[in-house]
């Protein structure tokens, strides 16, 4: 599971580039770039992982990452995240759906941080994205209703001459002015700064030990061994490139790993548990409610019944 470089080619008579997936299941490809991403997300539920945050997406997901920030989605009908062998979509060939049926479906939009910063100071009614795009450093979701506004533009996306997909672009920038909250994602610690070769190579080591077996106990000192370095060396580098401490990012893998068992099957809360790697029912609910702010039965009715379980900030604090 190594962090991926993605090369994103904008052509040059285009300010953006477009990415349409259709596919029977998103894969956990791990990877970052320096353009800006703008994506919406529908027909899909699954985890949801930008920098060193890890949190369910449902449908109508509309989310904007700032350049360098590593990011991906991983739908909930996924093979597992396992060490990769090939490129970034290697196997999206396999994963597409036939005809016109749909399965799980992308709208990414790409732009660089020269293009947007010059339309944001040349543009003075588009200048309210600033505060956004400030945002979008740690990733941003959008409220529901404005990525259904955004959906609303899909049956063009990144058609018709050039002009017409940079106006496309514009609609869709204009419609982000209008959302009524909006929640970062990353923590406001997580630093976007991208390792070297030999960094990211560690760094995949450790991530594919974390996420291959995250539901065990696994020690300080068999990361340690496994990375081929000292704990206190492990500690510093892993909190310089992922922003947060190994124990929070294995709590974070569980309790996401939880979230989505909750969601999915109807398995008793205390399965829910052992199978998220939790080794008792009063820790898990204990640290369930700490980072949920519900308890785990609350949280599957909740969500059942449509009712919100989180506060995400008001887009005009």
């Amino acid at each position: 599971m190594k962090l991926l470089f993605e090369h994103v080619q904008i052509a040059p008579d285009r300010s953006w580039k477009g990415l349409y997936r259709n596919l029977l299941a998103i894969p956990f490809e791990w990877h970052f770039h320096p353009e800006y991403e703008l994506t919406l997300t529908l027909g899909s539920s699954g985890q949801r992982y930008v920098g060193d945050h890890i949190g369910d997406y449902g449908d109508d997901d509309l989310v904007l990452l700032g350049p360098n920030l590593p990011h991906t989605w991983h739908s909930s009908n996924a093979a597992p995240p396992s060490v990769s062998h090939g490129g970034l979509r290697a196997h999206e060939e396999a994963l597409q759906v036939k005809g016109r049926a749909k399965g799980h479906q992308a709208f990414v939009f790409w732009f660089t941080a020269d293009w947007i910063n010059s339309v944001c100071k040349t543009m003075p009614e588009l200048a309210g994205l600033e505060k956004v795009l400030g945002l979008s450093k740690r990733g941003v979701q959008f409220d529901a209703a404005t990525a259904r506004k955004v959906a609303a533009f899909a049956p063009a996306f990144d058609k018709g001459a050039p002009a017409d997909q940079l106006l496309l672009l514009i609609e869709v920038l204009r419609t982000l002015l209008d959302a009524t909250k909006l929640t970062p994602l990353a923590s406001d610690r997580f630093d976007a700064a991208i390792p070297d070769h030999d960094d990211a190579s560690r760094l995949g080591r450790v991530l594919d030990l974390l996420h291959g077996s995250y539901f065990d106990a696994l020690s300080s000192a068999e990361i340690a061994r496994h990375a081929g370095m000292s704990e206190r060396t492990l500690r510093r580098f892993f909190q310089r490139h992922m922003g947060s401490n190994i124990q929070d990012y294995l709590m974070g893998l569980r309790l996401g790993r939880a979230a989505s068992l909750l969601l999915s099957s109807d398995m008793p809360v205390y399965q829910v548990a052992e199978e998220s790697g939790f080794q008792n029912l009063s820790h898990f609910n204990r640290q369930f409610r700490r980072h949920r702010n519900v308890s785990p039965s609350a949280f599957r009715k909740s969500r059942f019944e449509g009712q919100a379980v989180r506060n995400p900030v008001p887009a005009n604090t």
